[in-house]
C-alpha cells in the first residue's frame, strides 16, 4: 500500500503542543489591555499574540486569545477582524481533529470574507471546508468545494491557489482508484508548480504521479518518480516526504517480489516515521512489513507487524488500513495452521467490509450527483454572469451601435465555447460514473471470493466430521456385536471363546478411546483453547515415558522398539503437544509393523532444530498416500497389520502441533520394506 500527499496550504504548525497556563493567558490580557476602551488596532495585537502562541505549539492558549479577540471584534463590529478570528478557531478544531466544528466556524468566516469583498480569503476558506469535508468521508461536498476554490482562484489569477486544488481533486480521484483523471490533475499542478519554481510543489506533484503510474502497473516508472522527489525534498528538508516516498518505493519492490529492496526501504521509512513520531506513516509501514513477511512465509512476524499496524489504525481512525491489517493477519494464522483464529479475524473484516461497502456505494451515487449538480450551477453563474455583462454593454453602447454589435458577436461566440465546455465536462461525469460502477463490480466480486473462501472452509469442516463418524461406526459396531453374541451364548461358549470376544471387544474400546482422545485435542487446538506453552524438555526421558504407554500394544505383536535418542539433548517444546506427536507416531509404527518387527527412534540435530525419526521395517505405503497424508480432505487411515483401525486424525495434529513449534513434518516410504517418520523441533541452547 502506497500513500499519497494531501497538499495542505496552512501556514501554521498542524500539530499539538503542549498547552499555556490558563492564568498566564489571562494575565498577558489584564497586562496588555487595562482598560475596557478596546479598538481595532488592540484587537490586531491581541490576533498577533495568538498567533506567536501558534508558532511556540501553544494552541489552547492560542485558542483563548483567539476567542477573547472574537468578543471584542463583536463589540467594536470590525468584520474584517471577526472573520480573521472565526479562521483561527476552525483551524485550532481542525488540528483537535473537531471536523464539524472546524467547518462551522470556515463557514461564519466565509459569509463575512464574501461580503468584505476578500476573494483570496474567500477561495482559501473554500479549500479548507473541502479539506474537511474529505476527513468526515463527505466527498460530495470535498470536491464541491475544492472545485468552488479553483474557479475562484483561476478568476483572480492565482496560480499557487489553482495548483494545490488541482492536486486535492486529483486525491480524491487517486482514491477512487480512477488513475487516468488523478494523473491529469497531477500534471497540470506540476507544470504550474515547474513555472512558479515551487520545489515543495514539485516534490509532492512527483510523488503523486508516481503513485498513480505504479497502481496503474508501472512500477519501476514510478520509482523513478518516487526519487525526483526525495532529491528535492532532502535539499528542501522535508523528512515526512522522504519517510512517505521510501515507503512508496518498498512498495513497488514488493509488486514486482524484489523483496530484500522492499524491506530495506520499509525499514528506512519506519526510521523516519519514529523519529518524526508519524503515526499514519508507522501504521502503513507496519501494514507493508506484514504483507512482506506473508509473501515470504514468515507468518509470526507477519502477525507481529499487522498487530501493532491494527492497534494504530484503529486509534488513528483509518477503516482502509484496519481492514488490510485483518486480511494479513487471517492470511498468517490460516498458514500457521490456527484455522479457528484465522476464521474469526476474516468475520471481522467481513463485518467492517461489509459497513464500508454498503457507506462506499451510497458515496459514489452522492458523489456523481454533487458533480452534476456542480456544473449545472455553474453553468447558471456564468449565464448569469453573461446577463450582466449584456445589460452593461447595451448600456455603455447607446451611442455606439458598432461596438455593441461587436460585443455581442463576442459573447455568442463565448456561449458556444461554454456549450462545448459544458459537453466536456458531461462526458467526464459520464466516464466518472462508468468508472464507479466498475469499481462497484469489483467490490461485489471481491465478496463473492470471501463468500466461496467461507463455503470451501464450512465443506473441509464437514468432509471431516464425515470421515470422524465413519470411522467411530465400526469400533463401536463391533463392541455391540461382540457383546450380543456373549450375552446370547453365554453358556455354551467356553473360556476360550469368550475370552477371544472379550479381547475384541477391548480392542475396539482401545480404537474408540484412542480417536476420541485425538478429536477433543483436535478440538481444543482448532477453537484456541489448547495453549502453546514451550519450555526445556529432557528428550530421551520423553520418549522412555511414551513408549512405556505404548509397551503392551507392542508386546501383542512381539515388536522391538529401540530409543535412540540422544541421552544429553533437551528440546524446547510444549510438552503435552510433543507427547502426542511422538504417541500418535510411534502407535503408528506398531500398527504398520509386521509381527516380529522392529522400530527405531532416532534424534539428529543442528544449531536450530532437533530432527526426530520414526523408522519401521513394515508395510510402507504407495506414494499417492503418502502425498495426501497429512491432507484432511483425502481419507488416509488404513488397516494396520493385525487389522487395527483408524482414522488419520492423529497425523493431522502431529502436523497442526509440529507446526506450532515453527518445525517440519514429512514421511518416506517404500512398499514392503518401511516407512520413516520425520519431523523437527527447536532445540535447547
Amino acid at each position: 500500500m502506497r500513500q499519497n500527499i494531501i497538499f495542505i496550504v496552512i501556514v501554521f504548525i498542524t500539530f499539538l503542543g503542549s498547552a499555556q497556563n490558563q492564568d498566564n493567558t489571562i494575565n498577558y490580557l489584564d497586562e496588555l489591555y487595562p482598560s475596557t476602551q478596546l479598538d481595532s488596532a488592540q484587537v490586531s495585537k491581541l490576533i498577533k499574540k495568538g498567533i506567536e502562541y501558534d508558532s511556540l505549539k501553544k494552541i489552547d492558549s492560542s485558542y483563548s486569545i483567539f476567542k477573547m479577540a472574537l468578543q471584542i471584534s463583536e463589540n467594536i463590529k470590525s468584520k474584517h477582524h471577526i472573520a480573521e478570528c472565526l479562521y483561527r478557531i476552525g483551524i485550532y478544531f481542525e488540528l483537535k481533529n473537531n471536523y464539524s466544528e472546524s467547518i462551522n466556524s470556515f463557514e461564519k468566516a466565509l459569509v463575512l470574507y464574501e461580503n468584505l469583498k476578500d476573494y483570496e480569503s474567500v477561495a482559501y476558506i473554500q479549500n479548507l471546508i473541502g479539506y474537511n469535508y474529505f476527513f468526515l468521508n463527505k466527498e460530495e461536498k470535498s470536491i464541491e468545494f475544492y472545485f468552488k476554490s479553483l474557479t475562484l482562484y483561476k478568476s483572480i489569477n492565482n496560480k499557487d491557489g489553482v495548483a494545490f486544488n488541482l492536486i486535492d481533486i486529483g486525491n480524491l480521484y487517486y482514491e477512487h482508484e480512477n488513475y487516468e483523471f488523478a494523473k491529469r490533475y497531477f500534471e497540470e499542478a506540476l507544470n504550474i508548480y515547474l513555472e512558479l519554481e515551487d520545489k515543495s510543489g514539485i516534490a509532492v506533484c512527483y510523488t503523486n504521479i508516481g503513485n498513480v503510474t505504479s497502481d496503474a502497473g508501472n512500477s519501476f516508472d514510478g520509482i523513478e518518480y518516487f526519487f525526483r522527489s526525495i532529491e528535492i525534498e532532502e535539499e528542501i528538508e522535508d523528512f515526512e516526504g522522504i519517510g512517505v516516498n521510501f515507503n512508496n518505493i518498498g512498495d513497488c519492490y514488493l509488486n514486482v517480489e524484489q523483496f530484500d529492496n522492499a524491506e530495506l526501504y520499509f525499514k528506512k521509512a519506519l526510521k523516519i516515521a519514529d523519529e518524526i513520531d508519524d503515526e499514519e506513516l508507522r501504521a502503513i509501514v507496519y501494514l507493508n512489513l506484514s504483507d512482506l513477511n506473508n509473501k515470504v512465509h514468515n507468518y509470526r512476524e507477519a502477525i507481529n507487524y499487522g498487530e501493532k499496524s491494527l492497534e494504530i489504525s484503529k486509534r488513528i481512525g483509518i477503516i482502509d488500513f484496519e481492514l488490510d491489517n485483518l486480511k494479513n493477519i487471517s492470511f498468517a494464522y490460516e498458514n500457521l495452521g490456527n484455522k479457528s483464529k484465522a476464521f474469526e479475524i476474516l468475520k471481522q473484516h467481513k463485518l467492517i467490509n461489509d459497513s464500508v461497502i454498503k457507506s462506499d456505494k451510497s458515496k459514489k451515487i452522492q458523489l456523481f450527483n454533487a458533480l452534476n449538480e456542480l456544473e449545472k450551477s455553474n453553468f447558471t453563474i456564468k449565464e448569469l454572469s453573461i446577463k450582466n455583462e449584456l445589460s452593461q454593454v447595451k448600456h455603455e453602447n447607446e451611442k455606439k451601435i458598432i461596438y455593441g454589435l461587436i460585443i455581442a458577436m463576442a459573447i455568442f461566440g463565448f456561449l458556444i465555447i461554454i456549450l462545448i465546455l459544458q459537453q466536456a465536462s458531461k462526458k467526464k461525469a459520464y466516464n466518472l460514473l462508468a468508472f464507479k460502477n466498475h469499481q462497484i463490480n469489483r467490490m461485489n466480486y471481491e465478496i463473492q471470493a470471501q463468500r466461496d473462501n467461507l463455503k470451501q472452509l464450512n465443506n473441509t469442516k464437514d468432509k471431516f466430521f464425515s470421515i470422524i463418524a465413519h470411522d467411530l461406526k465400526n469400533p463401536f459396531n463391533s463392541i455391540r456385536g461382540f457383546t450380543e453374541l456373549l450375552i446370547e451364548n453365554i453358556n455354551s461358549y467356553d473360556d476360550q471363546k469368550r475370552l477371544k470376544f472379550l479381547k475384541i471387544i477391548k480392542g475396539s474400546t482401545a480404537n474408540a478411546s484412542n480417536l476420541l482422545n485425538n478429536l477433543l485435542i483436535w478440538a481444543n487446538s482448532q477453537s484456541g483453547n489448547l495453549k502453546y506453552d514451550p519450555k526445556k524438555i529432557e528428550l530421551v526421558k520423553l520418549v522412555s515415558d511414551v513408549v512405556s504407554l505404548l509397551e503392551i500394544q507392542a508386546i501383542n505383536k512381539e515388536i522391538s522398539i529401540y530409543n535412540n535418542v540422544n541421552h544429553n539433548l533437551s528440546v524446547i517444546a510444549d510438552e503435552n503437544m510433543l507427547n502426542t506427536i511422538l504417541r500418535n507416531l510411534i502407535s503408528n509404527a506398531i500398527k504398520f509393523s509386521n509381527p516380529k518387527g522392529s522400530i527405531h527412534i532416532i534424534s539428529t540435530f543442528d544449531e536450530e532444530f532437533v530432527e526426530i525419526t520414526i523408522k519401521d521395517n513394515g508395510i510402507g505405503m504407495l506414494k499417492e498416500v503418502v502425498d495426501n497424508l497429512f491432507n484432511v480432505e483425502f481419507k488416509s487411515s488404513q488397516t494396520g497389520t493385525a487389522n487395527e483401525q483408524g482414522s488419520g486424525l492423529g497425523l493431522i495434529l502431529c502436523k497442526d502441533f509440529v507446526e506450532k513449534h515453527g518445525g517440519k513434518i514429512w514421511v518416506e516410504s517404500i512398499i514392503d520394506e518401511g516407512s520413516e517418520f520425520k519431523f523437527t523441533i527447536p532445540i535447547s541452547k
